[in-house]
């Protein structure tokens, strides 16, 4: 039996002879706009782009930029840089409300971090990146599969260590970091997906993933190419104007598997008409991926209990834990439910997971399982000794689908890449992340950087928000941190008026009594905002060290605070 493909562009094509365009990606700008792209024909179109790039001098070892407006151009044009050898590196330029000099900075600081040889854009931005101050060539997608001949495309000599991407930190402008990705990770991820959450060529995936996010490019387009399942995907601002379009579309096509955070699932519950639930059939979906932010038991108890008419199965969300520099790591296995675990809050505290059935116990959920491929072991950060089942440390991760490092950064991959363990001969990237192995599954704690150092306990920032949320309908996101003076903690979280069913005042008093109460703390301080007021990802990741500058600055707009304050409140 012969291995399976590894370089993109051999399982690209090993698609496209499986399939030919009865199979490929299917975009809606819109619930009644679309446009297909079969695997075959996009196999073509790679072809086309490729040798276009080639004959501008642009193949094997180069960065291309891809700088377009959602829509199938992005498969067009990534595609076509791994079909030439060179490596793609994704750009957002929609989404965020940004004038077009400013996203063309950002675009001029990705491509220059990059050493790109090439930016591929579209003729709406191409005129915006020309005006800017970079020397950088800029290509126009139309022109690049206009002048291609896909039949004069050769294979790139490449091996399967080739870099094939390089994904940038969220939004870098200043000194952003490429995390660098090969065709062998590539190979590896869409195996791991196959085997947890069985993104095979029998699923059809749903999603509105921005297109230049890891996870949202690596499992929305790459892994189904490669693995030869359909897809279905519309942009992130139309789920963000209308969520109940990510559920409706997934009725529609009869879709087995999406991917999307915590809030997302908390908006369709929200927002979901009792027609709109009528209209629903959701009985072939077999996995709701939860990743980027802590799933919450509340949540999912709500949003089945919602779509339960509609032939939901509970037991397919699925939480996971993935990074850019390991991509898909672990996830729940197919079938089941997810494990929530209740666990002593001091205990917790002080690095021990122990199960309690206190009043205060911690509720914490698993990750599920690595793949067959991936090793992971929970490390002391300080000593880099390996820690027993049961005691909180730093995730390390070892598979073929870790990166490289750093993209010309060897300092920052020396710190995070490489390490190694006594009798294993694995080579681990540090997560940066905390947590526990129990019973083989993977509880995932916080961020190291996130955690609170409160007179000797650890106190961890998705504990204090999970807390707060659970105390009132009209209390969301959050994001808890320390300030910078005197070890005072401060919550900001996210507050709809509407659901209150109390006085203001009332609910902050209440609010601040749990919160010391429940962690011990000496005092806290919350900031109220309106929806959106928390810095998050596009994919909803709360961005804690953004929300500290804000409040730290003045510059947070707070519907109402205690012990926090605002140079110009906003009005309810």
């Amino acid at each position: 039996m012969s291995l399976p493909p590894v370089l993109a562009h051999d399982c690209l094509q090993a698609t496209a002879a499986a399939h030919g365009d009865d199979r490929g990606i299917l975009f809606h700008s819109s619930l009644d706009t679309s446009e297909f792209r079969g695997y075959g024909d996009l196999d073509r179109r790679s072809r086309a782009v490729a040798q276009a790039l080639t004959g501008q001098g642009i193949g094997v070892g180069d960065r291309v930029v891809i700088a377009l407006s959602p829509g199938l151009g992005w498969v067009d044009a990534l595609f076509g840089a791994l079909y030439a050898g060179a490596a793609f590196v994704p750009t957002a330029v929609a989404g965020y409300g940004l004038p077009p000099a400013m996203v063309a900075e950002r675009v001029v600081a990705i491509s220059r971090a990059a050493g790109a040889a090439v930016i591929v854009t579209d003729e709406t931005l191409a005129p915006v990146l020309a005006s800017a101050d970079i020397d950088i060539p800029i290509a126009v997608l139309s022109e690049l599969l206009e002048a291609g001949d896909a039949d004069a495309w050769m294979p790139p000599a490449i091996d399967a260590d080739a870099i094939a991407w390089l994904f940038f930190t969220s939004g870098s402008t200043g000194d952003p970091k490429g995390v660098m990705g090969t065709h062998r990770a590539l190979r590896a991820t869409a195996d791991a997906a196959a085997e947890l959450i069985a993104a095979d060529e029998t699923s059809t995936l749903v999603g509105w993933l921005p297109l230049h996010h890891a996870m949202g490019l690596m499992m929305q387009v790459l892994v189904p190419a490669v693995n030869g399942g359909k897809v279905v995907l519309t942009t992130t601002e139309q789920f963000q104007r209308r969520p109940m379009s990510w559920l409706q579309l997934m009725s529609t096509h009869g879709a087995t598997l999406t991917l999307a955070g915590n809030f997302a699932f908390d908006l369709c519950v929200k927002f979901a008409t009792d027609a709109q639930v009528a209209d629903l059939d959701l009985s072939t979906v077999r996995c709701f991926v939860s990743g980027s932010e802590p799933v919450r038991p509340t949540t999912v108890a709500a949003f089945a209990e919602r779509f339960a008419s509609t032939g939901l199965d509970p037991t397919t969300v699925a939480p996971a834990f993935g990074m850019t520099e390991a991509m898909f790591i672990t996830s729940k296995p197919l079938g089941v439910p997810y494990t929530v675990s209740h666990v002593d809050a001091d205990r917790l505290a002080t690095g021990e997971f122990v199960p309690s059935t206190a009043e205060d116990a911690v509720e914490l959920i698993s990750c599920g399982v690595p793949s067959a491929e991936t090793r992971v072991t929970i490390v002391d950060p300080d000593t880099l000794e390996a820690l027993p089942d049961g005691v909180l440390g730093e995730i390390w991760i070892s598979s073929p689908a870790v990166s490289p490092g750093y993209f010309r950064r060897p300092d920052a991959t020396a710190e995070t890449f490489g390490f190694t363990l006594p009798n294993d001969d694995g080579s681990y990237v540090r997560s940066g992340d905390l947590g526990t192995i129990v019973d083989g599954e993977l509880y995932v704690t916080g961020r190291l950087k996130d955690v609170i150092i409160l007179r000797g306990r650890n106190i961890h920032p998705q504990d204090i928000e999970s807390a707060a949320a659970a105390l009132s309908p009209a209390l969301g996101v959050g994001a808890a941190f320390e300030l910078e003076t005197g070890q005072r903690i401060a919550l900001v979280i996210e507050y709809d008026p509407e659901l209150a069913g109390e006085p203001v005042e009332t609910l902050l008093e209440r609010l601040e009594d749990e919160l010391v109460t429940r962690f011990s703390l000496p005092a806290i301080a919350i900031g109220l905002v309106s929806a959106g007021g928390v810095p998050r990802t596009p994919t909803g990741k709360v961005r804690r060290a953004p929300a500290r500058g804000l409040v730290a600055s003045g510059a947070m707009p707070y519907l109402h605070a205690v012990g926090l304050e605002s140079p110009a409140p906003a009005a309810i």
